[in-house]
């Protein structure tokens, strides 16, 4: 079985930033090639703060990592048990283990992520 993850399609692209492309559809205004463009960026930056938005642990972990450049995912576990995710807590912990402590804060999110949406 194959888990289809979201895209970043899930999103309006901006009128005034490129093609206006609604959810759902292609952005066409790249001529047919797959260039990215400053608003594809946006596009996708909009689709990953919806991600993390719909899950609270992720958008806690986010917003520490941003205040604290080069945030080790260690930080963002204790941050997490601080506020009682526990759970994520351990998942990311674990995770530090297997790769023997070299793993961000950045790193941690995505992997929380992953597994929000594997499991939903």
């Amino acid at each position: 079985m194959t888990i289809r993850l979201p895209s970043p399609r899930h999103v309006d692209c901006k009128p005034t930033e490129g093609c206006a492309a609604t959810a759902g559809e292609p952005c066409y205004s790249h001529g047919g090639t797959r260039a990215r463009s400053s608003y594809h960026r946006v596009r996708t930056a909009a689709w990953q703060e919806a991600r993390m938005d719909a899950h609270p642990a992720v958008r806690l972990v986010a917003d520490a990592a941003k205040a604290k450049r080069g945030m080790h995912a260690a930080h963002a576990a204790a941050l997490l048990d601080e506020h009682g995710y526990s759970s994520e807590a351990e998942l990311i912990r674990t995770a530090v283990r297997d790769r023997h402590g070299l793993m961000s804060a950045r790193q941690a999110t995505e992997l929380l992520l992953k597994t929000a949406e594997e499991a939903s």
